[in-house]
């Protein structure tokens, strides 16, 4: 909890760059997702603007509580998250053949999304008090983990159980887990790959096969992936200008404000936008580690580890996904892609981590 005299003693302690990165991604997804669903009215645009006030409301309350609460209540909230989850295959309404959505007065929340908090905040907990640093420990929080991670697969909601497997990875990492671990976990990971291709439903093992190659199925499964790249490439260097682009106006391109926001970016901003924004997210994520290295208190350490393994993998997968590199998964592009567990989930864990900056003596640059 904030222990300074004042909000504003509190505010200059923080780290104004990165909020400022934060709020030009929000506004310039706002944009985007706007030129996205131009002529189908401002529903989405409002809708998203209410999601980024909820968010700064959420990152406010967080940063009142302090990281270091939330510490404290990481198991138990651990322990809600997988009974909400459970809740949610058993009794969760189905939406495209996945119980990913709990609705609230017109609104979906993914509770999944949240997940991705908690976890950082758990195996942050978890690795700063675990004595071990052997296999013993790898296994521990294995286990731990792979009971969230599970129940998401479930769902079946593969893109962000594998999210949960990056977090992992990022906080063990950052916990000191020596090399060798993560060379044999990569060793067994692609032995794994034939058996874990005979548990894949068949409209994932079609999105692989399309991945590889869009061709195979240029109507159906590689037909997204098709016309992305097509919004993409066309953009050129300067891009085609703010509501110029062909791809998403006359509907070639298929949820153009959310999995596939960065191909309309791309392709009215061009290659240069498109670098701009990608800077940004290196930017963002140079913060969270110049907060991480300044604390000195290990969990906020990991904590920080988890969410910037967290964030690069929205965007490697996000961005790959819109030009063709990576598989289509459906995750989202962080503060740009219409939606508001993400957005929220995200503002929290960077709420939290802000708050560690009050106990940081020195400004840091």
């Amino acid at each position: 909890m904030i222990k300074r005299n004042s909000w504003v003693e509190a505010l200059s302690a923080i780290d104004m760059p990165l909020l400022a990165i934060v709020i030009t991604l929000y506004v310039l997804g706002v944009m985007t997702i706007y030129s996205a669903t131009f002529g189908q009215g401002i529903a989405y645009v409002e809708r998203q603007l209410i999601n980024g006030l909820v968010a700064a409301v959420v990152m406010l309350v967080f940063l009142y509580l302090g990281i270091k609460r939330m510490f404290d209540w990481s198991y138990v909230l651990y322990g809600g998250l997988v009974l909400a989850l459970i809740v949610l295959l058993l009794l969760g309404n189905a939406t495209r053949g996945s119980h990913r959505w709990i609705y609230i007065s017109g609104f979906a929340f993914q509770p999944s999304e949240i997940g991705k908090l908690v976890l950082c905040l758990t195996l942050a907990r978890f690795l700063a008090l675990e004595e071990t640093n052997g296999l013993r420990k790898l296994l521990k929080v294995m286990c731990l983990a792979g009971v969230s991670g599970v129940l998401v697969l479930l769902e079946p909601d593969l893109g962000t159980s594998i999210v949960y497997g990056v977090v992992t990875i990022s906080c063990l990492w950052l916990s000191g887990l020596p090399k060798r671990y993560f060379v044999a976990m990569f060793a067994l990971g692609l032995a794994a790959l034939p058996v874990m291709w005979m548990f894949l439903k068949d409209y994932q093992r079609l999105r692989i096969l399309t991945f590889l190659n869009p061709n195979l199925d240029p109507l159906g499964a590689g037909y997204n992936v098709i016309q992305s790249r097509i919004a993409v490439g066309s953009g050129g260097i300067f891009g085609k200008g703010f509501l110029q682009g062909t791809q998403s106006k006359l509907q070639f391109l298929p949820e153009p404000h959310t999995d596939f926001i960065f191909g309309v970016f791309a392709e009215e901003f061009g290659f240069l936008g498109s670098l701009a924004v990608l800077s940004l997210f290196a930017l963002l994520i140079w913060r969270i580690v110049v907060i991480a290295l300044r604390s000195k208190d290990v969990r906020v350490k990991v904590f920080a580890g988890g969410l910037s393994g967290w964030l690069a993998f929205h965007v490697f997968e996000s961005v790959g996904m819109s030009m063709g590199l990576m598989p289509v998964t459906g995750l989202a592009l962080p503060f740009m892609s219409y939606g508001g567990s993400s957005l929220i989930a995200i503002c929290g864990a960077l709420g939290l981590l802000l708050s560690a900056c009050l106990d940081i003596p020195a400004r840091y640059e």
